[in-house]
């Protein structure tokens, strides 16, 4: 169709009167969101070699008074095994597929679409990874049609664990985090021999950490000649240690008649483990060609590894209100 003049000349065009014009798609190509994988990035990383990964777990008897008579003849007591704490692998893949033409043509904000769709893929792949090692509450082994599940801190650390508080099992919004409960959690931790040192909050949590003030605890940094103000706490210092605060992206909160509860590890991060099976870390190929389109999977299967759990400790049902 032809482009019509501005009506009452037959000289002067306005935009709406041309074919011609390019779109206005700007070249550069922005994620909404990134990785943020806070809790894989805190732990050390390994390898299992079956898909049933176990490891020794032992502990020292509690210390006791121990004097003996001058001459007294040995006295043997049983030993204590070490147990094998276990954990199962989990597969996690995604695919995608790009015709051969998408590819050829010339596109705004990336040059070719397979390494684009395969970057954006293994930051996905990472934080459902992310997801499952916080969030997965059991372990499940591969059997016909049904996936292999690997165990998250919610199923090492249940509610039912005496170092998770969960406020009597109660959803109430005057479930509320405060100094001297975080306290009383990192002493609970403290006393299974462990020294915890990471906090990873969800974004509300983090603000009420942020606000703790009892005693004068909370300090603002003021910057005049700058005119910043720092109001954030990003480490505590407690009765039992220096902890790191971070703010955690992928806990999926507690529902409650379709209000939101949250949740909060407290980790000892030498505890803990990220272990991928041998030969089978996170990996992209392109699979065989079948058509006029690229295959490409991307794969991940992993476990998580806990030593002494006692080291940790939780809340749940915290209140966003």
């Amino acid at each position: 169709m032809a482009a019509t003049p501005l009506t009452g000349t037959t000289t002067t065009y306005v935009t709406n009167a041309s074919d011609t014009h390019r779109e206005d798609l700007s070249d550069l190509l922005t994620n909404i969101d990134t990785k943020r994988c806070v809790f894989t990035d805190a732990i050390s990383k390994g390898t299992c070699s079956a898909l049933l990964h176990e490891w020794p777990e032992d502990e020292l008897a509690d210390a006791a008074e121990n004097k003996q008579v001058d001459g007294a003849d040995a006295e043997f007591t049983a030993v204590t095994m070490p147990t094998a704490p276990n954990n199962r692998v989990q597969l996690s893949a995604k695919w995608f597929l790009i015709s051969t033409l998408q590819n050829a043509v010339d596109k705004a904000g990336r040059k070719d679409d397979v390494a684009y769709f395969t970057e954006k893929a293994l930051k996905e792949l990472a934080r459902d990874i992310e997801y499952g090692m916080l969030n997965n509450a059991s372990a499940t082994a591969f059997s016909s049609g049904t996936a292999g599940e690997a165990k998250g801190f919610k199923g090492w650390m249940p509610i039912s664990h005496a170092n998770h508080y969960d406020f009597s099992a109660t959803y109430v919004a005057t479930n509320d985090l405060t100094w001297d409960l975080l306290n009383a959690q990192l002493q609970l931790a403290h006393e299974g021999y462990g020294d915890p040192d990471l906090i990873l909050a969800p974004a509300t949590q983090k603000r009420i950490i942020s606000s703790f003030d009892q005693s004068d605890r909370l300090t603002i940094n003021a910057d005049a000649s700058s005119k910043k103000i720092t109001a954030a706490v990003d480490y505590i210092e407690s009765d039992f240690g220096v902890l790191e605060v971070k703010m955690v992206y992928h806990l999926a909160p507690y529902s409650d008649s379709g209000t939101l509860y949250d949740w909060l590890p407290i980790i000892d991060r030498e505890g803990w483990k990220l272990c991928f099976l041998k030969g089978h870390g996170t990996k992209a190929e392109k699979l065989a060609k079948t058509g006029l389109a690229e295959k490409v999977q991307i794969s991940s299967a992993w476990t998580l590894e806990c030593r002494n759990v006692k080291r940790n400790a939780a809340f749940s049902k915290l209140s966003r209100v």
